[in-house]
């Protein structure tokens, strides 16, 4: 298992609804003048305003998709590496050390001192509306790939996930996310268990 993977930076300014937002006003300028510009300001305004606001909504799923970065033993170097928000973690299998970063504490064990490790997902697509919001925000806290270590100070580290694609409380992100913390466990159980 040899690869890295890592989804492409959204750019806001290239998103379709985007484009329809500014080109809405332009279209109606162009076929109704000025005057019908005027007149129907309030329907272009809302309309775009609404464009801009899925699109900015799908806009920051895209981002968010593409801050997720594997890396899985590229060219056999023995450093396997996950990184996602304020959160990493990286195996560097020739020295046998484990380097956790979760918010603002960082630290570094080794293989020894790992004690057990497991993912949790949490996620809810039957709501909807606000409360799928709410939801959205939970599931996300509550979710992530979980290593216990042997440290007083810092016994368990969380490291975050984020599809690469879709949104997190749907079906295909829950998919995508679901296989990117099993790939973990198994890089663990292979990498950790064989040291």
């Amino acid at each position: 298992m040899t690869a890295m993977t890592e989804v492409k930076q959204p750019n806001f300014l290239m998103m379709k609804r985007v484009w329809i937002a500014i080109a809405l006003p332009i279209v109606i300028f162009y076929f109704s003048g000025l005057k019908g510009l005027v007149q129907l300001a309030i329907v272009w305004v809302f309309a775009s305003i609404m464009l801009l606001m899925f699109a900015y909504k799908k806009f920051r799923i895209k981002k968010w998709n593409a801050g997720t970065k594997d890396f899985f033993n590229n060219n056999n170097d023995g450093i396997w590496s996950h990184e996602f928000g304020p959160t990493w973690m990286k195996i560097d299998e020739h020295k046998g050390l484990i380097h956790l970063k979760e918010e603002n504490k960082q630290k570094s064990y080794p293989f020894s001192a790992v004690k057990e490790w497991r993912y949790n997902l949490t996620t809810n697509m039957q709501r909807t509306g606000t409360q799928r919001e709410l939801d959205r925000k939970n599931n996300f806290h509550e979710s992530g790939f979980f290593i216990t270590v042997d440290d007083i100070q810092h016994p368990e580290w969380r490291v975050m996930f984020f599809p690469t694609s879709g949104d997190f409380n749907s079906q295909e992100g829950s998919r995508n996310t679901e296989i990117q913390l099993k790939r973990w466990m198994q890089v663990f159980d292979n990498v950790i268990n064989k040291n």
